[in-house]
């Protein structure tokens, strides 16, 4: 074993572990979900997760602020993002009556119903492979560690 191959594997810590093991699972996750959506023609996981995020939202509708920290993207990402999404059909981006700064993605009747259909398969691939291999306590704990680092990470804490 040269040198440098045993300095790297002597350098691994328990934290560099977990974060590849997060990054490479969150891939192979999304691999899999984007696969699910082509296989049955329905547009890109980044539209099924800003039509979720926004239906969930009161009166389906979010300031387009609150939509990019939501999804952790950046603002300009999200707004090309919802412009297609606008294009579409899907979404309408309405403005605050008393501050024209203030924007809002507004779901509309049509991205409710492409949301209705898109659930299904993204809720079986999830339900494969994710759900299949935690139990709900270890969701919980996992859900709860990831959102601690999340929330360090975005500063929000």
């Amino acid at each position: 074993m040269s040198t440098q191959t045993t300095a790297t594997r002597s350098s691994r810590t328990a934290h560099g572990d977990a974060w590849g093991a997060l990054t490479r699972t969150h891939a192979a996750i999304v691999g899999r979900l984007q696969e699910a959506l082509a296989a049955a023609d329905f547009p890109p996981l980044p539209w099924y997760e800003v039509l979720a995020t926004v239906a969930e939202a009161p009166d389906e509708r979010m300031k387009m602020g609150e939509l990019a920290e939501a999804l952790v993207i950046t603002r300009g990402g999200l707004t090309k993002l919802v412009d297609r999404l606008v294009k579409a059909g899907l979404l309408e981006r309405t403005f605050c009556e008393t501050d024209r700064r203030v924007s809002y993605a507004t779901l509309l009747p049509a991205g409710r119903d492409l949301l209705d259909e898109m659930r299904p398969v993204v809720v079986a691939e999830l339900k494969l492979t994710f759900a299949a291999k935690l139990s709900a306590a270890e969701a919980d704990v996992l859900r709860d560690t990831l959102e601690r680092v999340r929330v360090s990470a975005c500063g929000t804490e």
